[in-house]
């Protein structure tokens, strides 16, 4: 049953040219909110950064040769837009043939109040958003949680969440899984369940029904991206792991990736820098 993926989570191709036109005072704002970014020295024009960091994901993924590789979403900067996504499928077409890749939807992906329009145009460039697949007596669950940040443009998309989820997970129990895991792209909380509201989290009135959810189905695991930083929490049993961005560091991590070990007994997982950390 011992089994290893790997997550890998925002390599976001085009931010590190978004950012780079930020002003000091904007750069300063966001520090202000722990979000550290640092003011550029000139432009950027293009995605020179992504494709150097992402390429270094890949071939570290084809060293370690896990069972399977899931990216928690955030794979692009700019929703749809065609240059970014042919460049993060050209790398990832040199990962082994061997390894299986999941996409998991972020709010670049989908935009941060996801429509129709940005959803359908996701699931015809990486396929389903909320979906779910076995590996080894373990099961995986994947939800927008885009849609759970902000359902306010596509409600019938959170009700077929929380009815898939549901489902879903207490199929999988009947089944005998293992190991429940959930992979989205927000975290649920930083610290605590019941925390209150912040910018990189699930809010509390839709964290509330995915959590009881979980616990229902004494799921083992939420895998999660977004801050761009490694973060570790716990609602008893359960992990809450959210891990470093492939690309474009927003705190003291270095870009990375995350090697996940699961047996019969515990999910493990050490997490792999890929640059220094940033300054």
């Amino acid at each position: 049953m011992p089994f290893n993926f790997i997550q890998m989570s925002d390599p976001q191709f085009g931010m590190y040219a978004s950012v780079s036109s930020y002003s000091e005072e904007e750069v300063e704002e966001r520090r202000q909110r722990g979000i550290l970014m640092r003011k550029a020295s000139e432009p950027i024009i293009g995605f020179a950064d992504e494709t150097r960091l992402y390429t270094r994901a890949i071939d570290k993924a084809n060293s370690l040769k896990p069972d399977f590789v899931v990216v928690c979403g955030d794979m692009i900067h700019h929703t749809g837009d065609d240059a970014e996504i042919a460049e993060l499928f050209r790398i990832t077409d040199m990962l082994d043939e061997s390894i299986p890749i999941h996409w998991v939807s972020g709010n670049h992906d989908v935009g941060e109040s996801p429509t129709s329009e940005s959803i359908a145009l996701y699931r015809q460039k990486f396929g389903a958003d909320n979906y779910s697949f076995d590996h080894a007596d373990c099961h995986f669950t994947v939800i927008n949680s885009s849609v759970a940040s902000d359902p306010s443009n596509v409600p019938n998309e959170w009700d077929r969440i929380v009815q898939f989820l549901g489902d879903d997970l207490a199929a999988a129990r009947r089944a005998g899984a293992q190991h429940l895991v959930l992979l989205v792209h927000h975290p649920l909380f930083n610290e605590r369940a019941d925390e209150g509201e912040g910018y990189f989290t699930i809010p509390p009135e839709r964290r509330d029904v995915i959590m009881g959810i979980l616990r229902d189905n004494e799921a083992s695991a939420v895998f999660a991206g977004h801050m761009h930083r490694n973060n570790y929490a716990n609602d008893g049993k359960l992990l809450m792991i959210t891990t470093g961005a492939v690309g474009y560091p927003l705190g003291s991590d270095p870009s990375g990736v995350r090697l996940v070990t699961v047996d019969e007994s515990a999910i493990t997982h050490r997490y792999y820098p890929l640059a220094e950390p940033p300054m």
